[in-house]
């Protein structure tokens, strides 16, 4: 995980907003004009954040200043008020469109439409939205810029509190809460299976999915331990307390949780030959699907080591 400071978010802020060919000597330029000035702040008494803080602020927003090193005037509306525009405009439409179309997915789907009616409906009715948001807000914007009274008014005052996470930060993210929603199906499909089934036996017993020697062996308690120890591991990223001996404790819960995989796919052990019987599906279908596991279970092992190690050296 990459534990940001001010200066990196507000550096990747400004250089989003330039061409690609500026980008790095703009990186370059703004983080020696920010390490100076801080350190001049610092040496005249003032605390390393507080200094930081002071000095992004100086420079002020990032969408004005990249607009200034690319030369490019700020279009639509005035220069005063085009960061506000711009900044409003985009929360609305990564807000309200996707409840939009969310909304008539779901509706879609409860009166019974059909899957290209759905998709179709909702994408085209988030299309129609996106372009009203964006007519009506520039619309409002032009109106206000137009009125005296309130032309000179910023309506929004930028801080660094605004800074939009960087790059990296998104990605892990993203990807814990991969990571995350992953394990919870992982752990639901386990602990349903000896439960929920569409089959059952003579006796009227459920028919499961995975084996029932998974239960009865003490292998379940590493295929439940495991992915809850990953979500914390994943939690400790994102929160930018990842060392090595974290690193290593999670490589050692990865290889645990492969070998029980491998395990269950050498053995036979992990999908029950009932459930196929009961199904009609061929038993060739449990050893392709046991080769698959072991093979996933040794790419596991082979890089669950670098992955962590590499998420020290980034944090």
């Amino acid at each position: 995980m990459t534990t940001s400071t001010l200066t990196d978010r507000y550096v990747s802020a400004v250089v989003r907003g330039v061409p690609d060919r500026q980008r790095a000597d703009l990186e370059q330029e703004l983080r020696a004009s920010l390490a100076d000035d801080i350190d001049a702040r610092v040496e005249g008494g003032a605390e390393a954040k507080t200094a930081e803080r002071e000095a992004i602020v100086e420079l002020g927003d990032p969408i004005v200043l990249a607009a200034r090193y690319a030369g490019r005037p700020l279009h639509l509306v005035g220069p005063e008020l085009y960061a506000d525009w711009r900044r409003l405009l985009t929360v609305l439409e990564f807000i309200i469109v996707p409840i939009v179309v969310a909304t008539l997915v779901i509706v879609g789907a409860v009166k019974g439409d059909t899957f290209g009616g759905i998709v179709g409906g909702a994408v085209w009715t988030g299309l129609s939205v996106g372009v009203h948001l964006a007519f009506w807000v520039t619309v409002t914007f032009v109106l206000i810029e137009r009125s005296p009274s309130m032309a000179a008014k910023k309506l929004m005052i930028w801080t660094p509190d605004m800074l939009p996470e960087t790059a990296a930060q998104r990605t892990s993210r993203t990807e814990f809460i991969v990571e995350t929603v992953l394990a919870a199906l992982f752990l639901t499909a386990f602990v349903l299976s000896p439960f929920v089934s569409p089959f059952t036996d003579a006796a009227g017993a459920v028919v499961p999915l995975f084996d029932p020697w998974i239960w009865q062996s003490g292998i379940l308690i590493v295929l439940v331990l495991v992915p809850l120890l990953q979500v914390g591991a994943g939690a400790l990223k994102l929160r930018g307390h990842w060392t090595m001996p974290y690193a290593v404790a999670a490589t050692l819960i990865d290889v645990a949780g492969a070998i029980a995989i491998i395990v269950l796919g050498a053995t036979d052990h992990l999908l029950n030959p009932a459930f196929f019987d009961a199904a009609g599906w061929p038993q060739s279908v449990i050893g392709v699907t046991n080769i698959v596991v072991i093979v996933v279970g040794a790419l596991a092992i082979a890089t669950s080591a670098w992955e962590n190690i590499r998420s020290v050296r980034r944090a």
